[in-house]
């Protein structure tokens, strides 16, 4: 099933009362391997509230869609293997709301266009339906692609979730919900409450993007400014 729109809830692959291992089976990340060709990035998750380390620019995009996405309540990387020892380690395990058993997320190998690819530029492959239990979800090259807009936006923002996230203000959270009835644009956000620190501001205004309690269409499309839109869900 091919991933919405960057900023869209994901729509679940399987059904609430799917057997699979429990949610806590899948907090803790397989080692990380890190061969000498490989890069390690390392970043801190505000939804999940640790560490993690990427072993590629992909995986980082990747996570950076999780983090956007309201409907994602929790995951982990590399929760297991694809079979046994030496196999292929499975990229995300990612719960959506609606759905707690979750699903795999398998990002899809960059290599050069096959002969036989069709014209979308994607080389027929098998990818199993379930693995251990749950579905798969195939990340396609082409999603990341055209995901950069918001992927690059969602790298902006997640920094100041990061360092305002032991200094939330609930009061100046709900404020801008309330100012929020109607779209509204990032500069009067600003205006309007400039008896606050203006980056703990824009960091409550994101927290609740982050939240889903507000929403920005234009991020899916423009560059973060003064001029980006946000209206309360």
């Amino acid at each position: 099933m091919r991933v919405p729109t960057l900023g869209r809830e994901f729509a679940p692959l399987s059904s609430p009362s799917a057997q699979a291992p429990s949610p806590s089976g899948y907090s803790t990340p397989s080692a990380f391997s890190r061969p000498s060709w490989r890069r390690r990035i390392e970043v801190f998750s505000p939804k999940i509230g640790r560490r993690l380390s990427l072993g590629s620019y992909d995986a980082y995009r990747t996570w950076l869609v999780i983090e956007a996405n309201p409907a994602i309540t929790t995951f982990c990387e590399r929760p297991a293997l694809v079979e046994g020892t030496g196999s292929a380690v499975i990229d995300f395990w990612v719960q959506l709301r609606g759905a707690p058993a979750g699903e795999f997320w398998l990002i899809e190998p960059r290599r050069p266009r096959p002969p036989q690819a069709d014209a979308s530029g994607h080389e027929p492959e098998f990818m199993p339906s379930r693995l251990h239990g749950l579905p798969t979800r195939q990340i396609l090259q082409a999603d990341l692609g055209s995901w950069d807009v918001p992927i690059a936006n969602w790298g902006r923002i997640l920094p100041y979730l990061t360092s305002h996230r032991r200094f939330r203000d609930a009061l100046l959270e709900q404020s801008i919900v309330v100012f929020l009835l109607a779209a509204q644009t990032l500069d009067t956000v600003l205006e309007r409450f400039g008896d606050h620190d203006a980056t703990a501001v824009e960091a409550a205004l994101f927290t609740l993007v982050a939240q889903g309690r507000v929403r920005s269409p234009d991020l899916a499309v423009a560059a973060l400014s003064g001029r980006t839109r946000f209206q309360r869900i």
